[in-house]
């Protein structure tokens, strides 16, 4: 395989994207070609990996300031690669998009992946920059008016980790993953790392984007975004692993990382149980899923990173899943929201189960992480009963919505339970044996069981017999015995009506108007949007300063 094909994933989309600007141009819409890209671009990816299974990179040379424009594809590489590339292709595929939203969908799909596999941080910051501006632009071009991340917050991310990168170049002499002295990753530099991934995949206990932008009246621009952009946080956190030698500089940054996981996922059942339709629900899943995956792959062990790649790669498929769901209730509804909760036998429910194991393997302190995360999915089970019963909530274009797609997609990760041992032996593993080299990994060869350090989970054995246990009262029930009326609240957290007051107020504060263009956010981000000179320069000395230092 020649060294070029490395950049197949690349720039296969990016001429996509290409390709369907011309035709926009000439007055015809050419989305299926972006489709194809997506599809063509996830099969060179596996074309590349699978055969030989083992890293291959390309140097461009320098990119300046001592980095290198390395483009890798390593188990890491692909692993978000297709997490990235096969909910993309899938929304493009099925979702009727003009030329230009359909054109900057393969832009945004470009960035992710040069984000991963990009062999340097500081590429990967430029990378990642790139596609939260694409995202932001895709976001306004569908409607304006609608809710979206900041792109001043979005970009901040990928400053941080520029600086990190920057700072590792400096006292390391080199920013790439593969060659980081361990010594480099202070706990400073890893502080600049975790922030840029929390801040990129919104991990945050109340309400970010990846939630936010569920409520907009189309969900084409918003899948898409979510698609590309919040795997790269996780992303960063494996990365971060792999630059410290298979373990983050101090236990209590996991141990901290672990407990924010819990709150990430306890913030969206606690708002889940309490929502007022169900599409609200459902913009709650992927933050819930971004919770359970944090715990686990902070906890610094193989069982946890694991499982955090299980359901990452489980809520990739539910982004493509959710946004073809309709409004209206339905069979296709219905297994959806069983398939995000985490019903048995599906991959949601093994891999929050090894997750909460590995915890209680883990001992002391995160062993009660445990037991939160546990509290967090009982909640998160009950909104999800709720949400059966509750009112659509705002409508979408019927050319948008595809139930027997999204219907597909939800059954087949609740059936592919079992395979569940398949999945942590093809895509867990070789990630584990690149960023823990010095880890174990018992369960290797096992592809009926997942095997710990204190049990063994039969998935073939436990999981197959649920599945038909569950089949068979399908078909003898039907959906006679699912009760579709609303139910009411578990509870009101205390205190959310003084918090709703403070945000009120803090919202209607008013600044005396001399000072208004420095403290508008809005007003940044129209300066940086409008490709002004000055923030920029601003930036660059403060990173220079903060390096020189």
């Amino acid at each position: 395989m020649p060294s070029l094909a490395v950049l197949g994933p690349i720039l296969i989309p990016l001429a996509a994207a290409g390709l369907v600007a011309l035709l926009g141009f000439a007055g015809r819409n050419g989305q299926w070609i972006a489709a194809v890209g997506a599809w063509v671009s996830a099969l060179a990816l596996c074309a590349v990996w699978l055969p030989v299974r083992s890293s291959q990179e390309l140097n461009l040379g320098p990119l300046g300031l001592g980095s290198s424009l390395i483009v890798r594809i390593d188990s890491v590489a692909f692993v978000f690669g297709l997490m990235v590339l096969i909910p993309a292709a899938v929304l493009l595929t099925f979702q009727s998009r003009a030329w230009r939203e359909a054109s900057l969908a393969m832009l945004g799909v470009t960035g992710a992946m040069a984000a991963v596999e990009a062999g340097d941080a500081v590429l990967t910051a430029i990378a990642g920059g790139a596609t939260a501006s694409l995202a932001v632009v895709l976001l306004d071009v569908e409607d304006a008016r609608a809710p979206r991340p900041r792109w001043i917050l979005l970009f901040a991310a990928w400053l941080a980790l520029g600086w990190a990168g920057a700072t590792l170049q400096v006292r390391g002499g080199t920013a790439d993953y593969t060659a980081v002295p361990v010594s480099t990753l202070t706990v400073d530099v890893f502080a600049l790392v975790a922030l840029a991934a929390l801040m990129a995949s919104g991990l945050f206990p109340w309400r970010s984007w990846p939630a936010q932008v569920w409520s907009r009246p189309s969900l084409r621009a918003a899948s898409v975004t979510v698609a590309t952009i919040y795997p790269l946080g996780f992303y960063l956190l494996v990365r971060a692993y792999e630059m410290g030698g298979g373990h983050y500089p101090h236990a209590v940054l996991n141990a901290g990382l672990s407990t924010l996981g819990v709150l990430v996922a306890l913030g969206a059942a606690v708002r889940a149980q309490a929502v007022e339709t169900r599409r609200e629900f459902l913009g709650e899943v992927i933050p819930a899923f971004g919770g359970f995956a944090l715990m686990a792959i902070a906890l610094g062990t193989p069982l946890g990173l694991a499982a955090a790649l299980i359901m990452l790669a489980t809520a990739a498929a539910l982004v493509a899943c959710l946004s073809l769901v309709p409004d209206r209730a339905g069979i296709a509804s219905l297994v959806a929201i069983a398939a995000a909760a985490g019903l048995p036998p599906g991959l949601a429910f093994g891999s929050r189960v090894i997750g909460i194991e590995a915890t209680f393997e883990t001992a002391d302190f995160i062993g009660l992480i445990g037991l939160a995360g546990t509290v967090a999915w009982a909640v998160w089970m009950v909104g999800a009963a709720r949400a059966i019963g509750l009112p659509a909530g705002r409508g979408r274009p019927a050319a948008e919505t595809f139930p027997r797609v999204a219907l597909a997609i939800a059954t087949l990760t609740l059936v592919a339970g079992p395979a569940l041992a398949l999945f942590n032996a093809a895509l867990a593993n070789p990630v584990q044996a690149a960023v823990m080299p010095s880890a174990t990994t018992p369960a290797a060869r096992d592809l009926a069981s997942v095997v710990t350090v204190s049990t063994v989970l039969p998935a073939v054995g436990l999981f197959v017999p649920l599945l038909l246990i569950g089949a068979a009262l399908y078909v003898w029930a039907g959906t006679a015995a699912i009760r579709s009326q609303a139910r009411p609240v578990l509870f009101v957290m205390p205190g959310s009506s003084l918090f709703g007051r403070a945000t009120a107020a803090i919202r209607s504060a008013t600044v005396p108007e001399e000072y208004r263009s420095i403290l508008s956010l809005r007003q940044l981000e129209a300066a940086a949007a409008g490709a002004s000179p000055v923030l920029w320069l601003a930036a660059v000395v403060a990173l220079a300063f903060a390096v020189s230092r």
